[in-house]
């Protein structure tokens, strides 16, 4: 358990992408290429992971880099960790990306004018980070534009219910 413990606390990124690099690669020569390394370089990373492990991961010969049995049980859980780094890193981007949401709104000339200003201030005093884009458009093309996911909310007129399926509506004043 010390040993694994200790193992944890040395490796360090750099290792298992060299590690993983020369696997793919074949030759220690092209890994250092695709990794922007020297060789030698590239040869002390691969001998310090060597030692961390205490195990040799590859046989290298005039062919190149050949992974051992300990290299291929390695190389999987040096690829998985690679790719869970890689997806936290894409999950935190998809994160800070969400924190500034757009609501995309569709809305009959009359409407656009009449109701929406004064609803939006008040919209944005609540929820600054949303950015509202509102388009002018006529009720076809509202209809269509909520049915197809380009719009996130219509305000028009409420068409023939069977046009409606599908739409989540609600009545917000009567025309007199």
């Amino acid at each position: 358990m010390e040993k694994n413990g200790l193992f944890s606390q040395r490796i360090r990124l750099r290792h298992l992408h060299t590690f993983v690099a020369v696997a793919q690669q074949g030759t220690l020569g092209r890994a250092a290429e695709t990794l922007n390394l020297s060789q030698p370089a590239l040869s002390k990373t691969l001998n310090e992971l060597e030692q961390l492990t205490g195990a040799r991961l590859f046989d290298r010969g005039r062919l190149g880099a050949q992974l051992t049995l300990v290299g291929e049980q390695f190389l999987t859980h040096a690829v998985k960790v690679l790719d869970a780094l890689n997806t936290a890193g894409q999950a935190l981007n998809r994160k800070e990306e969400q924190t500034h949401e757009i609501v995309r709104v569709g809305a009959l000339p009359t409407a656009a004018l009449g109701i929406l200003p004064p609803v939006i201030g008040q919209f944005h005093k609540q929820q600054k980070h949303t950015t509202l884009q509102v388009a002018t458009m006529n009720n076809t093309m509202l209809l269509a534009g909520l049915k197809s996911g380009e719009l996130d909310l219509g305000i028009g007129r409420m068409s023939d219910p069977e046009l409606m399926v599908g739409l989540n509506y609600e009545l917000l004043f009567l025309e007199s």
